[in-house]
């Protein structure tokens, strides 16, 4: 069952829902985020269209949906999130984990 949890990034809510760890690594390595040339955009955009189950227009447009008010930031903050969401417990750089699951 997939994991979800909210999180409100300047002032608006957006409810996650997790993927699996190979959906998760395959679109890494598409999108060269592990190495080779970055498409970044295109990464959010997939990022935001099946992580992101709410708000509908982030869900539906994904990256688009922040185009018309060419706003760089609320995508910037809110994939940091999904990052985290993603990485429950893991603490950066030290190999360590929390107990237990959400």
């Amino acid at each position: 069952m997939a994991r979800r949890e909210t999180v409100n990034v300047l002032g608006v809510d957006y409810e996650l829902q997790s993927v699996t760890p190979q959906w998760y690594f395959e679109t890494n390595d598409k999108c060269g985020m592990t190495g080779g040339t970055r498409d970044t955009a295109r990464y959010m955009d997939i990022m935001f269209k099946n992580v992101v189950i709410s708000p509908p227009a982030v869900a539906a447009k994904g990256l688009k949906a922040f185009e018309e008010a060419e706003d760089i930031e609320t995508p910037e903050l809110l994939i940091r999130e999904i990052e985290r969401f993603l990485r429950p417990g893991k603490k950066s750089g030290s190999g360590e984990s929390k107990g237990g699951t959400k």
